[in-house]
């Protein structure tokens, strides 16, 4: 009996236990845009970023992008992201303004110079803005 006991408590212990999330490797290539903010939207104006503000930037939308359900489903399948993040002013300041997309690998862009555009693949493209304080913003995956 003490042993029937012993085993149905260990059981409901294990089964009450906390899963932990599985982890799942998230690869994205950045490529900070030196084209004509414009050419991306015309209702956009170039804006300088400076250091600080684009690392705390960079590190938000990573941490944000391997914390999104969708983006994780889509890396579980073996895909990779081209983001692309450029500057532009807004109101008080600047901002990182950032596009997103499921990377091809025949697809040799250089998306330093060329303005990535969606695909069709659906949630396989993503915009979000980036300002003061490294905050993450209107995150949208489409």
């Amino acid at each position: 009996m003490k042993k029937f006991l012993l085993l149905l408590t260990l059981a409901f212990l294990f089964g009450c236990a906390k899963k932990i999330p599985e982890f799942i490797p998230l690869s994205v290539n950045w490529y900070g845009f030196e084209g004509d903010v414009q050419a991306v939207n015309p209702s956009y104006k170039p804006a300088e970023i400076d250091s600080t503000l684009e690392e705390a930037c960079l590190i938000s939308m990573t941490r944000t992008l391997m914390e999104d359900k969708v983006i994780q489903e889509k890396s579980k399948n073996g895909k990779e992201f081209n983001v692309q993040y450029l500057g532009v002013a807004a109101k008080e300041g600047s901002a990182l303004e950032f596009r997103g997309q499921c990377a091809n690998p025949e697809d040799n862009t250089d998306f330093e110079k060329a303005i990535l555009f969606f695909v069709p693949e659906k949630n396989c493209n993503l915009t979000a803005r980036c300002e003061k304080g490294g905050k993450i913003q209107n995150l949208k995956i489409f």
